[in-house]
């Protein structure tokens, strides 16, 4: 009985959704690797790398790649290889505002910037959810060969947005892509 009780306890922290992470973090499958904060918590998930400090509903940062041969899903708009990197954020900001999600979007900022020495944009905008909760986000992204690499902060406006920007900075700024995304 005491066996079985701890094999249960094993199965059952081996399964965790979330787990405390902290420092850098290889992608061997994406590509890419990443500096993350100290602390926070990584969301169990083949799909994308989502990590938190408080909870997803207050801030997260993500990190994805995209296959730009994939449709997107509110938008009939396509990435392709030879756009630039602002005539891919406008294929990005037309999903992002076409989300029934999505309400009262504002684009505060849409910029190129460089990530691991690629061109890329970075999208500062805020929006509103369904039940009227403020949210600030900031998108950025770059691309390479069929991929799109993004790198995306979101937080409740009041208090966690200006909490954890420098996090997410940190985070942005760190990421590299292996030798076999390059």
């Amino acid at each position: 009985m005491k066996r079985c009780c701890v094999l249960i306890l094993i199965l059952l922290v081996s399964c965790a959704p979330w787990m405390k992470v902290g420092g850098v973090y290889k992608n061997t499958k994406e590509q890419y690797s990443v500096d993350l904060p100290q602390d926070w918590m990584k969301f169990n998930s083949n799909e994308q790398l989502l990590v938190s400090r408080d909870g997803p509903l207050l801030q997260n940062i993500i990190v994805e790649r995209v296959d730009i041969n994939e449709e997107l899903e509110h938008t009939k708009k396509k990435l392709q290889k030879s756009m630039l990197p602002q005539e891919a954020s406008e294929v990005i900001i037309d999903n992002i505002s076409s989300d029934s999600e999505v309400l009262n979007f504002n684009i505060i900022e849409n910029i190129p910037i460089t990530i691991d020495l690629y061109p890329g944009f970075k999208i500062f905008f805020t929006y509103n959810n369904k039940d009227g909760l403020n949210f600030r986000s900031i998108y950025c992204g770059f691309l390479s060969g069929d991929w799109l690499y993004t790198i995306k902060y979101t937080a409740a406006d009041r208090h966690y947005f200006q909490n954890d920007v420098a996090e997410f900075e940190h985070v942005l700024n760190s990421f590299r892509l292996l030798s076999e995304g390059k």
